[in-house]
């Protein structure tokens, strides 16, 4: 029996968010053992044309979709569990409250289970389903304000025309609320 990559990974990512709780105590005198989380490493590429795929999800709904080439997955165990994931060539769905859809595209991006972001780096590119086109050197999506922080080279072009140039960029994941900056 084999199994797919993406799916261990999610379970990894997924467990690594959870913790589990400790076993309750027993009405004996001595208390129930408790598992200690265990350190993994695991990595995946696909084959031609095959993609490992994540989705995240925030209160029952998906707030990103990943597909990429390969990736790298670890665990820390200690008093709380921490996973994160390495992904060569990602294409991330980001996915706001309202159903609007972002994708963007880089050379690498990291996933960091706790807080449900993405860092994606290597020169990022951007659509929104609006026509809003943007593209960076870096793009952090924060999975728990559900806003994207970009940074390196901004250039923001609206489907009016609009183009906005600045070394930061600040904004919803749809692209239709931002700020673009100079330090």
């Amino acid at each position: 029996m084999r199994l797919r990559p993406e799916l261990v990974l999610a379970a990894l990512l997924a467990a690594c968010s959870h913790p589990s709780a400790p076993a309750p105590a027993t009405s004996g005198a001595t208390p129930a053992p408790t598992s200690t989380p265990l350190p993994l490493h695991i990595t995946s590429n696909g084959a031609s044309g095959q993609y490992t795929t994540l989705s995240e999800m925030k209160h029952e709904r998906i707030i990103y979709t990943l597909r990429a080439n390969s990736f790298v997955a670890d665990t820390a165990a200690g008093q709380t569990v921490t996973g994160s994931g390495s992904f060569d060539q990602p294409h991330i769905t980001f996915v706001d409250r309202s159903g609007a859809r972002t994708v963007a595209d880089a050379p690498k991006a990291v996933l960091t289970s706790a807080d449900k972001s993405v860092l994606m780096t290597g020169g990022v590119h951007a659509r929104s389903q609006d026509g809003n086109v943007l593209s960076c050197d870096r793009l952090r999506y924060d999975g728990t304000t559900e806003r994207i922080h970009g940074d390196g080279n901004v250039v923001m072009t609206t489907p009016a025309g609009l183009t906005l140039v600045g070394d930061e960029i600040d904004g919803d994941a749809r692209l239709a609320d931002v700020r673009v900056y100079r330090r």
